[in-house]
């Protein structure tokens, strides 16, 4: 698999200023480029306490940064977060078995998902989560998404390198806070 990256464009990045937000950025372009992608948002995880927050949000609208939600122990959460590997699917069906928001999802226009692990010392630190019209995530597409990872990581890293539980990959863009926890296992 060739590497879809320019590694002396990311180590300028990662040596600049807004490190975490620029090289987000970065990702973004190459994701759409490569993959293709309808809507792309970002979670971080606190897997003791089960829950979730979004860092960053094409749509903030339909899924604004910030708030927590709840994390169910499902195929997902096997799959991602305990398991540390991709989770994608091509159908609303496959969607619906472990996302509570699924009918959202669908009437954004979107039938087929991928989550992408950031993992850093053998845990899942956040996800990059694309959302694209059913039939999409193929095993190519799936493949070159992939080829990603090592910088999905390094911009996680350099999120949490921010020291900030509000951090997130959208500087000036407020984070959503209440008391309440959206429910369901983290999608979108």
């Amino acid at each position: 698999m060739a590497v879809p990256f320019d590694i002396e464009h990311v180590a300028r990045i990662v040596a600049g200023p807004n490190a975490a937000a620029n090289l987000f950025a970065y990702l973004h372009a190459g994701i759409n480029r490569d993959v293709g992608c309808g809507l792309l948002t970002a979670s971080v995880y606190d897997i003791p306490n089960l829950r979730s927050r979004r860092v960053f949000s094409e749509d903030v609208e339909a899924y604004p940064l910030g708030n927590f939600k709840r994390l169910d122990k499902n195929l997902y959460f096997e799959t991602v977060l305990a398991g540390r590997r991709h989770f994608s699917s091509t159908t609303i069906e496959e969607i619906a078995g472990v996302f509570f928001d699924w009918e959202k999802i669908q009437a954004l226009g979107f039938e087929s998902n991928m989550n992408l692990p950031a993992i850093a010392n053998d845990t899942v630190i956040g996800t990059i989560n694309l959302l694209e019209k059913k039939g999409h995530y193929t095993a190519e597409r799936v493949e070159k998404a992939l080829a990603w990872q090592p910088i999905v990581t390094l911009a996680f890293l350099l999120l949490a390198s921010e020291g900030s539980d509000e951090a997130n990959f959208q500087p000036g863009l407020s984070v959503a806070r209440n008391a309440g926890m959206e429910g369901g296992a983290a999608t979108a």
